[in-house]
């Protein structure tokens, strides 16, 4: 069984060789598909050369790439995957979003072999695929994470759909139904709160004013969840970051990280600046 991965990023400095080394732990670096929309900092630029001899696929957009065509570049790279004849399964995943698995008595793990034998259960399916769950990161609690309720889509060889800018549903309109996986997201999306706000407004640029309050107050277009944070404040924020009852973890993840050399608290580093690298 061969799964082909499709990203889409841009100066993802702290994310980005995380989620190649564990994918790659998972998939195979060959496997691996990075859009990169003109990223400029060195530390990526870096990244993606060096992973790239090493097997990875990169397709550089130029900066003046629009971003909110993001699915329609998603999908063409699924397509152009998928016509190769070489891949069983493929996924659309962004970069604080690493796949795991929910098991049947409800705990999660990142268990290489689970996940594999999870996905080997769709091969062929005609569906739309989908993962409903995801486990969002608590800052300074590695290995920790709040379980919420999520919406992504994948797709079996021959059967790849029109993903949205999020790649959350199939835009296709085929009407080929839906199949809920067991397959989860760990979702590294918190950041410290500076990151985490300049991340989003950056994130948001292309689809609204994000120096106008009243118009982030306001908008609902692509991204808009980003705003949640930067909308409640930094208080409500480090609120919850104080985590609780209710909290789970992800079995093998922390030993895993170790293996694959990866920080464990790498979504709260503080990105360097390019003139301190």
């Amino acid at each position: 069984m061969r799964v082909g991965c499709v990203l889409m990023q841009k100066n993802e400095v702290n994310a980005l060789e995380p989620w190649l080394l564990y994918h790659a732990h998972l998939f195979g670096m060959e496997n691996l598909c990075v859009i990169d929309h003109g990223s400029t900092h060195p530390r990526v630029l870096n990244t993606l050369s060096w992973y790239e001899a090493e097997g990875l696929n990169v397709v550089r957009l130029p900066a003046e790439a629009n971003y909110q065509r993001k699915g329609e570049f998603v999908t063409e790279q699924l397509n152009r995957l998928d016509e190769t004849g070489d891949y069983d399964l493929l996924l659309p995943i962004d970069c604080d979003e690493f796949l795991a698995l929910r098991r049947e008595d409800g705990r999660f793990t990142c268990n290489r072999g689970e996940i594999l034998a999870c996905l080997g259960q769709y091969l062929g399916r005609p569906e739309t695929l989908e993962i409903k769950q995801n486990l969002l990161n608590l800052l300074g609690h590695p290995g920790r994470f709040w379980v919420f309720p999520y919406q992504k889509v994948f797709f079996s060889a021959g059967h790849v759909g029109v993903v949205d800018h999020g790649s959350h549903t199939d835009v296709s309109g085929r009407g080929n139904g839906l199949l809920e996986t067991s397959l989860v997201y760990l979702h590294f999306h918190h950041k410290s709160w500076d990151e985490q706000v300049k991340a989003g407004k950056e994130k948001l640029r292309p689809f609204v004013d994000v120096d106008d309050p009243e118009a982030l107050a306001a908008f609902r277009g692509p991204g808009w969840h980003l705003l949640v944070h930067i909308n409640a404040g930094e208080a409500a924020y480090q609120d919850l970051m104080k985590g609780g009852p209710g909290l789970s973890e992800a079995d093998g993840l922390l030993e895993l990280f170790a293996e694959l050399n990866i920080d464990p608290l790498f979504f709260q580093r503080p990105v360097p600046e390019v003139n301190a690298i």
